[in-house]
Parts: structure tokens; C-alpha cells; sequence
């Protein structure tokens, strides 16, 4: 068990004294990551090498400030009773609370559930095309996968106060890492995909808990062949004992840390990193509640097309995807660059076509748009009020571009024939196609709603 400070001073001397491979042995571990990267991951490499570097320790420095930061560094495996009877713990973290309280897994290290949340963050940043945070929650993650790589950070007797070598994690993973770090040089095989995240972190923990022995046999070996634990007599005889394992689990550790990072990757379905991001707001007409607060449905698929700013207003992208009932969705292109203006055309299989009201352009790999918030938002003005929002019409069933007696037809039919489901007749998504779908294309009609885009200048 350890005892997690939280006075400033104290936490000072913690980091220092336990900052897992220190910042030497993390840059390395870091530095080794991105060659591990299949070229199916078309990352720009040197801008994510660079900063999985910079920020190699990152997790160290915010322990001075996060008094939940320092028990993410490691888990004292060997303090759990089953573990020692069996050589593995309960993966859940909850079951372990139940079984030994809060307050006991929290002072024992809660590094493998931190390993297991980061990885499932980072997949969400992919998804959400969020690459800064990507980089970041990677820095991060390359860290505490380093941490688990360091059998002093899988042990109760972390600092040799077990068996009489108190300062023995410093002296392993600072001094003699700092002493010999030229001679740790190591290559990867690619990344490869972890089916089971928690199973391929408990594992490696494992493990790594099995050089413990060695990591402490080393240290009074080496003592007692200098007679003083430092000096670079020390250190040559502990390199000389412990150096080909320190460089196996520092590969390891890098390796490991690329195939967490593919994982999330691919299982956020593998997203361009050259992609620019759309971050759009839209109602629906007859998705909306009364009072345009929000809809009463998330319509699930959303079609967004990038048009050029000038005749002939070609189409240079197409994707689609969903808006949540707050009406905010995020579409990813590839095709599209930064600094280039585009108008924005927003299509469901039953809305009339709208678009934006002029050509945008995304910045730094990143634009929103709000169709929302006022009417001059579309083209041609072209939304409908409905309490402070402005909506997209539905009622174009046909997607001739009108909303007319031939849409009146078609959802006045299926409407009589109590048709019901996912079907285009059916304007507020209950899956129902009734009096209200008839009423919303009724006034629709009546009015005289048509597209208005520069293409036809109207």
C-alpha cells in the first residue's frame, strides 16, 4: 500500500522520486511508438512522433496538481491476496471495490483500469476526429503503458522497503537508465489489433510483475560488488545484470502502447487523419417539438454535401451520418482542404434541399455551421420558425426540389393505409404516417416551399 500526498511539497518529492521510467526512459519508450504504426494508419508521422515526445511525461507533471493523478502510475499486484494464491486479480474494478473497499484498490494502484479508460478515450476522440486530443490521450497512454512496463510500478516493495534497499526505484529507473540510455536502442514489428483491451493489459502487468525479483536481485548484486549502491561501478555491474531486460521491456512497452493506439483506431473505424471536420447544427421541421427545444428523435441519416463556391457549383463531397436530438452532428472529409470556401448542402430522403447561406471555409482542419439560428442562415432564407429555432421544411417526399400536391398525395395515401416504420412518408420520425406528416406537407404546400440554391438563382 501507498500512501498518495496531496501537500504540494510532499507530491514534489513523489514525482521525482517516482516518475515511472523517468523522463529519460519515457521519451525513449515514446520515441519508439509511431514506427510500430501499419502504413494503414496514414498519420503524418513526424508531427505525432514529435509530439508523443514532447509530452512523454505529461502524466508525471499533472500529479502536482490532480490528487487523482498518482494512483493511475501503478498497481501494487502482489499486495491483492488472490494474486498471490493464483497469479491474476478480478479485471473489474468495481468487483474489486466490493471485495476490498475503495480506499484499499485506490492506495494499491489503479493503473490498469487507467490504461483500459484511456484507450477507450482515445477511440472516442478518433471517432469525434478530434486529433489534437488524440495526440494527447496517446502521450498519455504511451506513459502509463510505460509504467506498466516497470517492474517497480507492479510491486508492493516499489522502493526495496520490503528487503532492505530503500531508494532501489530511482536507482533502476532514473540513475541507471540515465547511465546507459545510449545503449538502449531497440526495433518494433508493426502494430498489430487487441481483441480484448482489458485482458492484453492485466497480462502485460502480469508479467512485468515477474522481473521484480530480478530489478531488486540486481540492485544488491550490484552493491556488493561496488560496496556502495552508485557510482559507476554500481551501475555498470546493475546494467550489466538488468540492462538486456531493461531494453526488453521498454520495446515492449512502445509496442504495446501502438497496438492500444491502432486498436482505438480501428475500432473508431479507422478515420483519416488528413480528413477536415464539419461540425454541423440542424432541425428538422417535423422532427421538432412544439416548443424548439430540441427534437423529438435523432435522424440517423443526414447527407451533407460540399459544393464549390462558383459556377457550376460542382459537388466535391458527399457524407452522411446523424444529428442528435440537439440537432449537432459531425461529418468528416477527405476530399475537402483548409482555406478553401464551399457552401454547405444539407439533404434528408424527406426535407427540402437547403444550403448554407454562403460559402464556408474550414480552418485548422475544423468548421461549424449553425443552421439554427437565424433564417439567413440558408440560402434564399429558406427555414421555418419554430419557437427561437429555424428548421429545415420537411415534406419534400419526391426530392423533386418542391413541396406540392404530389407530396400531399403520397403521404395522404400511406396515411389512410395506416402505413407504419421507418418509411419516407413519415416527417416526425414516431414511425408513424398520419394526420400530423399530412398537416406539415399541407402547409408546406400551401406556401409554396421550393430549394434555393445559387445553381438555379433563386
Amino acid at each position: 500500500m501507498r500512501i498518495i500526498f496531496t501537500k504540494v511539497i510532499v507530491s514534489v518529492v513523489f514525482i521525482l522520486l517516482f516518475a515511472g521510467w523517468g523522463a529519460v526512459g519515457h521519451k525513449i519508450i515514446n520515441t519508439n511508438i509511431t514506427v510500430c504504426f501499419p502504413s494503414s494508419m496514414d498519420f503524418p508521422l513526424s508531427t505525432w512522433n514529435s509530439f508523443l515526445i514532447a509530452h512523454a511525461s505529461d502524466p508525471d507533471n499533472r500529479k502536482g496538481s490532480d490528487p487523482t493523478e498518482s494512483p493511475r502510475h501503478f498497481i501494487d499486484i502482489d499486495a491483492y491476496p488472490e494474486f498471490v494464491a493464483n497469479g491474476y486479480i478480478n479485471q473489474s474494478y468495481n468487483a474489486n471495490v466490493t471485495l476490498h473497499t475503495s480506499a484499499w484498490v485506490i492506495a494499491q494502484g489503479t493503473l490498469p483500469w487507467a490504461i483500459v479508460l484511456w484507450e477507450d478515450s482515445l477511440k472516442r476522440a478518433f471517432q469525434q476526429g478530434n486529433w489534437s486530443l488524440a495526440m494527447q490521450l496517446s502521450a498519455d497512454l504511451g506513459h502509463y503503458v510505460g509504467d506498466g512496463h516497470q517492474p517497480l510500478h507492479c510491486t508492493q516493495n516499489y522502493d526495496g522497503a520490503l528487503t532492505g534497499q530503500s531508494g532501489v526505484h530511482s536507482r533502476y529507473e532514473t540513475k541507471l537508465v540515465e547511465a546507459y540510455q545510449t545503449s538502449i536502442v531497440y526495433t518494433n514489428d508493426k502494430a498489430s489489433y487487441v481483441s480484448n483491451i482489458s485482458n492484453y493489459v492485466f497480462n502485460f502487468i502480469y508479467l512485468t510483475n515477474k522481473y521484480v525479483d530480478s530489478v531488486l536481485s540486481g540492485d544488491k548484486v550490484a552493491t556488493a560488488y561496488a560496496g556502495k549502491n552508485s557510482g559507476t561501478t554500481y551501475l555498470a555491474k546493475y546494467w550489466e545484470i538488468c540492462g538486456n531486460q531493461t531494453i526488453l521491456l521498454m520495446k515492449t512497452a512502445s509496442k504495446s502502447t501502438a497496438d492500444l493506439i491502432y486498436t482505438a483506431w480501428v475500432d473508431a473505424g479507422s478515420p483519416d487523419p488528413n480528413a477536415v471536420q464539419l461540425t454541423l447544427t440542424a432541425f428538422l421541421e417535423g422532427y421538432t417539438n412544439t416548443l424548439g427545444t430540441a427534437m423529438n428523435y435523432a435522424p440517423s441519416a443526414v447527407t451533407v454535401e460540399l459544393h464549390g463556391a462558383n459556377s457550376p457549383y460542382a459537388l466535391i463531397e458527399s457524407k452522411t451520418g446523424s444529428l442528435s436530438t440537439a440537432g449537432i452532428g459531425t461529418f468528416n472529409f477527405t476530399t475537402a482542404v483548409n482555406g478553401t470556401p464551399y457552401y454547405i448542402v444539407v439533404k434528408t430522403w424527406n426535407t427540402i434541399e437547403t444550403w448554407s447561406k454562403t460559402a464556408q471555409s474550414f480552418t485548422s482542419g475544423s468548421l461549424s455551421y449553425d443552421f439554427t439560428s437565424a433564417q439567413t442562415q440558408a440560402y434564399g432564407n429558406n427555414l421555418t420558425q419554430i419557437g427561437t429555432k429555424w428548421c429545415i421544411y420537411s415534406g419534400d417526399i419526391n426530392q423533386d426540389g418542391y413541396i406540392n400536391l404530389s407530396d400531399y398525395n403520397l403521404i395522404n395515401n400511406d396515411s389512410y393505409n395506416l402505413v407504419h416504420g421507418a418509411v419516407v412518408t413519415d416527417l416526425t420520425g414516431d414511425l408513424y404516417t398520419n394526420l400530423t406528416d399530412d398537416n406539415i406537407v399541407n402547409n408546406n404546400s400551401y406556401i409554396v416551399i421550393l430549394k434555393h440554391t445559387p445553381i438555379l438563382g433563386n
